[in-house]
């Protein structure tokens, strides 16, 4: 490795307010967090870390990248006390409130003025905004291959040529794959130490380069920005929690409720697909998918069904080989069958299609796993359109001048209604939050085959399955783990999970210590559900988890602590040790079977 050239790395980082923030919108309409403290992203701690290793491990120089207001400078020299050489602070007013397409634009821009880099980090995703867009959309701007989300990474010489290594964290397996150089990476949360240095450990401002936008060539103005907010809001309360104390003849009363509330559940039909289109004409939404059988698909095809009645249009499903007859039921007219399911390939070969239409899609939708992410940041760019990513809901609205294509998304303890302007809107969507409409009588439908290139500069090594990957989003009753139960306590939920036949489920500090898999994490960085009964076992209740399970019929809420803010988004709450209610609701169950 000492025979090699140094490594170039840049690593993009983001200033964020703390995690629990609210921002509003400015004059401009704009989100607005100059006034909130503010810090590096919990994700980009994770980059920074792997940034130096990798430095330093090809003997390489790291620059720090960010876009941002003044005082961004902060993050810049907090990275370069942690071992970074230099930064770069991408700062103008012309870009204040620039959506992700533009800051890939600017960050990309910036890159480059620092010559060929040999590697771009990023965190996955950030902590203010969910968008999981950066990375791949920066790798597509400077025509580069990205893998990620990335728990571990190093590197290695194959063929004369140094390469990467990495083992990726998805939602359906573990997989190791080796990537050509230069690349883009992103990196998993809490799949290394953060970096952090104390303030009065960090260099002064002029240790940093500031850029402004005339000096980044192909960048652009906030004002080109393809996306906007048009509302911050509070997330309203949806539930009416009644709450019992910890009294163990109280579980035999919390079953009486589930009964009650179940009742009501089986007797509520289920909504109805709209029938396809008599002819496929007018506006154009094409869906994205990457497993056809899937719970999220259906959900995703029947939300594209759902706008394409209400436009006169119809969905094109693009997605590999599957049964024709499932994808008409579940709301697709047409079909594009591809050949390869390459990111970086697939993103080309749709905006080529897209471009050999008379018209453009006047949407494109997708789900939020990592390959959707990918697929769709790397096709806004090639379609220069607005990407709306990691939504909880989407609807339509009628204006005087055209339709809009709204969708709902959290941005810290708040949510922001968005909307996306131009020929195409384009959407990653959390489909566990959408409605699961009845399957609509099949019909036959077209195909065509997508011819998509494979991609030689990423090579899967080695996949490890999870067989059960999906099983969350199947079962009709989840018990949510949190933070709360020891590793230790799991023997004693065992009993009330066979008995009510339900799956595992946790929330991210869970998942990220280690103690379930990763494809068991619900909420805005995991999995969206929408069980009857969701049991909510020592969780305090962040809105990033609860979120995932907004679409449960039933919330039950066991936690010691009156104030803990899942009482505020339950149906029935049990204030009591978790111990104690687990063993009175196991007593309880079991009479009941006797």
């Amino acid at each position: 490795m000492a025979d090699e050239q140094p490594l170039r790395i840049a690593v993009l980082v983001k200033q964020v307010p703390p995690y629990d923030s609210s921002p509003a919108l400015d004059s401009r309409r704009r989100i607005d967090r100059t006034s909130l403290p503010a810090e590096m992203n919990a994700w980009c701690r994770r980059a920074v870390t792997r940034a130096i290793e990798l430095g330093r491990a090809g003997g390489g120089r790291v620059t720090a990248v960010t876009l941002g207001p003044p005082r961004a400078v902060d993050v810049l020299r907090e990275a370069i006390a942690c071992g970074a050489d230099d930064g770069l602070h991408v700062s103008d007013p012309a870009l204040a409130g620039a959506d992700c397409l533009v800051t890939a634009h600017a960050l990309a821009a910036a890159v480059r003025t620092q010559g060929a880099a040999d590697l771009v980090v990023a965190g996955r995703s950030s902590t203010d905004g969910s968008t999981s867009a950066i990375g791949p959309m920066t790798a597509e701007l400077l025509g580069l291959p990205f893998i990620g989300p990335v728990l571990d990474v190093g590197l290695r010489m194959a063929g004369g040529t140094r390469r990467l290594v990495a083992v990726l964290q998805r939602e359906d397996a573990v997989e190791e794959v080796e990537a050509e150089l230069p690349a883009v990476i992103s990196v998993a949360e809490r799949s290394c130490a953060a970096a952090k240095a104390a303030p009065e450990n960090w260099p002064p401002p002029a240790a940093v380069t500031t850029l402004s936008l005339a000096e980044l060539p192909g960048a652009r103005a906030a004002a080109a920005s393809p996306t906007t907010v048009l509302a911050v809001h509070t997330i309203r309360q949806g539930r009416r929690p009644e709450l019992l104390t910890g009294d163990p003849d109280d579980a035999g009363h919390v079953l009486e409720l589930i009964d009650q509330r179940a009742a009501r559940l089986d007797v509520a039909p289920a909504s109805a697909l709209p029938p396809g289109p008599p002819r496929l004409s007018g506006p154009l939404i094409l869906a994205v998918i990457g497993a056809p059988r899937s719970v999220g698909a259906r959900a995703l095809l029947g939300a594209a069904a759902g706008i394409a009645v209400r436009m006169d249009g119809h969905v094109v499903v693009a997605g590999p080989h599957a049964d024709l007859a499932h994808l008409s039921a579940a709301g697709a007219d047409d079909a594009l069958v591809f050949t390869d399911s390459g990111p970086r390939s697939l993103a080309r070969a749709l905006a080529d299609w897209a471009a050999s239409r008379p018209e453009p899609p006047w949407a494109v939708l997708s789900g939020s796993t990592a390959w959707d992410r990918e697929v769709l940041a790397r096709l806004a760019v090639r379609l220069d359109g607005g990407l709306m990513s990691d939504l909880t809901s989407l609807r339509t609205q009628e204006t005087a001048e055209s339709t809009l294509l709204i969708g709902t998304k959290p941005t810290g303890s708040a949510l922001a209604d968005i909307t996306a302007v131009g020929h195409t809107r384009i959407a990653t969507v959390h489909t566990g939050c959408l409605p699961l409409p009845a399957p609509r009588a099949a019909r036959g439908i077209t195909h065509r085959t997508l011819d998509v290139a494979d991609e030689p500069a990423v090579r899967v090594l080695h996949r490890v399955p999870r067989g059960d990957h999906d099983a969350v989003e199947r079962a009709h009753v989840v018990i949510g783990v949190g933070a709360g139960v020891p590793k230790e306590g799991y023997a004693e939920l065992d009993e009330l999970r066979d008995l009510l036949d339900a799956e595992f489920a946790a929330t991210r500090k869970v998942t990220d210590a280690g103690m379930q898999a990763h494809d068991r994490q619900v909420g805005i960085t995991g999995r969206s559900i929408a069980p009857r009964l969701y049991l909510a076992i020592g969780i305090s209740g962040s809105r990033d988890h609860l979120i995932g399970v907004a679409r449960a019929h039933t919330v039950v809420a066991i936690n010691h602590d009156p104030d803990a803010p899942v009482f505020d988004q339950c149906d029935i709450g049990l204030i009591a040790d978790w111990r104690d209610a687990v063993r009175a609701l196991t007593r309880a169950i079991a009479e009941r079977r006797r």
